[in-house]
């Protein structure tokens, strides 16, 4: 790309204009818009007229530099490099959707390992997420391999398999670690029943990796009852905020499928919602509440922009196009929690976990609570258990007869 199609202001005009039209809100395109002008005045600065591949790669590095340092998180390092991403392709191709790329896709691998790697994921039927993390893994290997002069799996054996765990070991946490060493046993089962490697490995690949298990926090019901009625359920926005924190906090539905939630979805006769889950790919039934099927009655009739597109929520500026990502009810959950006063994050999964708490608390067996989280094994309610502070407070056992005896009292 050496030159913008139009000048840098017409260009950050025109590209303002696309954003509008895409439904970006107005908060939202002023960041674009700055970040994109300053990349524009860098080059400005140089006499340059023209887009120059080295000022762009600056920013990048920049950029990078800063999450290395620690001055930013890895969110805020992944939005300041695609909104310039996006404002390069606006440039380069007059759209501002930008593609998510799959993940594993920027490691570049020779054409034999791109071989080997489509074949290795056209070999079952995997979950889309399941088969990013396979490709993921999978690519890294390989780039590792290229690096140290293989140009096959011939030579690739036990020795290469410790060296590129070590290596990896070095920058990943125990979580990534996991998933390397499972993926990479799943790789090498392939390879040897394609007959591309002499040993599936198993017994190497077979060491536990211990991940991390992390408590979120839940809100208590007082505190969901409190954001639920500060909500200004008189504006469009806020209908489709309360419906949105309604099916989160009375159905536990995830963000992923409240924003692909669509009008068929709804049985209003029988009172329920059936979803196919983004999650888990597996089908589910859900009760739908009075307030819940309120709220959504109330945005459906008096606030949903007319349009023919299926989905419920849809964005207030035209195009009247759907939520794009699950982000979105995230964002909002926030700003319900600031006008509440209560504690704020971008987490919408927050409700689902506080009616699981809830409901754990109040002896509702796992079981049930798995049915109406839509939740495929019971394994993943017992996580709702360490929130349970009422009952787990009768296992606490008292100091009594183990006072010290000689020293300080505690």
């Amino acid at each position: 790309m050496e030159h913008p199609t139009m000048p840098f202001e017409e260009l950050l005009e025109t590209y303002e204009k696309a954003l509008s039209e895409a439904g970006f809100g107005y908060a939202t395109r002023l960041r674009m818009l700055s970040r994109a002008g300053r990349l524009v005045r860098q080059h400005e600065k140089i006499g340059n007229n023209g887009f120059n591949q080295e000022i762009i790669a600056d920013y990048y590095r920049d950029v990078d530099q800063r999450l290395y340092e620690k001055k930013i998180c890895v969110s805020h390092h992944r939005e300041l490099t695609r909104d310039i991403q996006r404002f390069l392709r606006y440039a380069e191709h007059g759209d501002v959707e930008l593609p998510y790329p799959l993940k594993g896709c920027r490691y570049v691998v020779t054409p034999e390992f791109q071989k080997i790697s489509d074949a290795y994921l056209a070999s079952g039927d995997f979950h889309p997420n399941t088969r990013n993390d396979m490709r993921w893994v999978a690519h890294k290997y390989f780039v590792w391999l290229a690096e140290r002069g293989h140009e096959d799996m011939t030579r690739a054996g036990a020795a290469e398999i410790q060296g590129f765990l070590l290596d990896c070991s070095k920058q990943m946490t125990s979580n990534s670690m996991h998933n390397v060493k499972l993926h990479l046993k799943k790789l090498y089962a392939y390879l040897y029943a394609s007959k591309l490697s002499e040993s599936p490995y198993s017994h190497l690949l077979s060491f536990r990796v211990n991940r991390e298990s992390k408590i979120f926090p839940a809100l208590p019901m007082s505190d969901v009852a409190k954001l639920l009625g500060t909500i200004d359920r008189e504006s469009k926005s806020g209908k489709r905020a309360f419906a949105m924190m309604a099916l989160g906090a009375e159905l536990g539905m995830r963000a992923c499928d409240v924003v692909r939630l669509k009008l068929g979805d709804i049985n209003w006769i029988r009172g329920e919602i059936r979803i196919l889950q983004a999650k888990t790919c597996k089908s589910a039934v859900l009760a739908l509440t009075q307030t819940a099927g309120a709220a959504l009655s109330d945005y459906i009739l008096n606030a949903r922009p007319q349009t023919d597109d299926l989905h419920v929520f849809l964005r207030f500026m035209k195009p009247h196009t759907p939520l794009k990502a699950a982000v979105t009810p995230g964002e909002i959950y926030r700003d319900c929690c600031i006008a509440a006063g209560i504690p704020s994050s971008k987490s919408f999964h927050t409700l689902r976990r506080s009616l699981a708490t809830a409901m754990v608390t109040n002896g509702v067996e796992a079981t049930t609570v798995a049915q109406v989280l839509g939740d495929v094994q019971v394994n993943s309610i017992k996580k709702y258990a360490a929130l349970d502070s009422k009952h787990l407070a009768r296992c606490a056992l008292s100091f009594d007869g183990i006072a010290p005896t000689g020293g300080a009292a505690l």
